[in-house]
């Protein structure tokens, strides 16, 4: 039986020790990557916490919305679509706001009238 020459049998340990340092190397990031897994629910709850801490804060935080004299925005409407029915105070407002604005409209009317020769 012929014995396998030094050269070569040196080169097979050494490629067989690159080997074994690569599979530790493969296993220490395996490992690595098993820890990273198990704690990375404990992080994202940890995260999501902070996120609703610092969403709360922000809306403690936060100027009021401006009033503007009791005007709804859209989403205040029902789910049907119905406006709901102006109040005694908005309906007054309303009016007021309507005969100012004809009073003035008609004052440029009558103003236009008299310019035009």
């Amino acid at each position: 039986m012929a014995r396998p020459s030094p050269v070569h049998s040196s080169k097979l340990s050494a490629e067989e020790r690159t080997l074994q340092r690569e599979a530790a190397e493969l296993r220490r990031k395996e490992q690595d990557l098993e820890r990273q897994l198990r704690m990375l629910p404990a992080k994202m709850e940890a995260r999501r916490t902070r996120e609703k801490e610092l969403a709360r804060l922000r809306a403690q935080t936060s100027p009021q919305a401006i009033s503007l004299n009791g005007t709804r925005g859209p989403r205040s409407l029902k789910q049907n679509g119905k406006p709901r029915p102006l109040s005694m105070r908005e309906l007054h407002n309303a009016r007021i706001k309507s005969l100012v604005l004809f009073l003035i409209l008609a004052t440029i009317v009558l103003l236009l009238w008299r310019a035009i020769p």
